[in-house]
């Protein structure tokens, strides 16, 4: 399954917010206004107004990234909700640099396969992506291993801290009729 217009939006907006504090040049004919609304320990919650409708995101970026002095670029996972596509927990991860296969999330002694293409990537079978949210409020890290199209292997290790609440709050500022700060 490749990676959608929608979804290659998402990781355009909130990476490059991310990086730049503001909304990315190439984004701007996708979406009119994002921003970062809080941050809740590890994790930020970003608003997106888009062609597509509103989007709200917990984001967060690895703690620490093995092997060290790797060649790439900054890694994001996001937790999506976009209501106008009755979308909400959408695990999305954006690896940093070209992934070639067998990536997946280990979290509380569990395994999560992941699908996508060589620049990101979610949850192989999508009737375990709630199991994976309901782990990652749960415990305090978790890790997504990948293989780079170099061949080298790499783990990206994300702290949990906050995620609960930064969810919550991207919920909240989804659902019908919530302010936008």
């Amino acid at each position: 399954m490749p990676l959608t217009a929608l979804r290659l939006a998402a990781f355009a907006v909130v990476a490059g917010m991310m990086l730049a504090g503001g909304a990315p040049a190439g984004a701007q004919a996708i979406s009119g206004i994002n921003r970062v609304v809080a941050t809740h320990a590890e994790w930020q919650v970003v608003l997106a107004d888009t062609n597509h409708g509103k989007l709200c995101y917990a984001a967060g970026s690895p703690h620490l990234r093995e092997p060290e002095g790797a060649v790439r670029g900054r890694a994001f996972i996001f937790v999506t909700t976009r209501p106008d596509d009755r979308v909400r927990d959408e695990i999305s991860i954006m690896f940093g640099f070209e992934v070639a296969r067998r990536s997946n999330v280990d979290i509380g002694g569990e395994t999560f396969a992941l699908a996508g293409d060589s620049q990101g990537a979610w949850i192989a079978d999508l009737a375990d992506e709630t199991r994976l949210v309901a782990a990652m409020r749960r415990y305090p890290w978790m890790s997504v291993q990948s293989l780079s199209e170099l061949g080298e292997a790499t783990t990206d290790t994300y702290s949990l801290d906050g995620f609960a609440a930064a969810l919550d709050h991207a919920r909240r500022e989804c659902a019908d009729g919530a302010p936008t700060n």
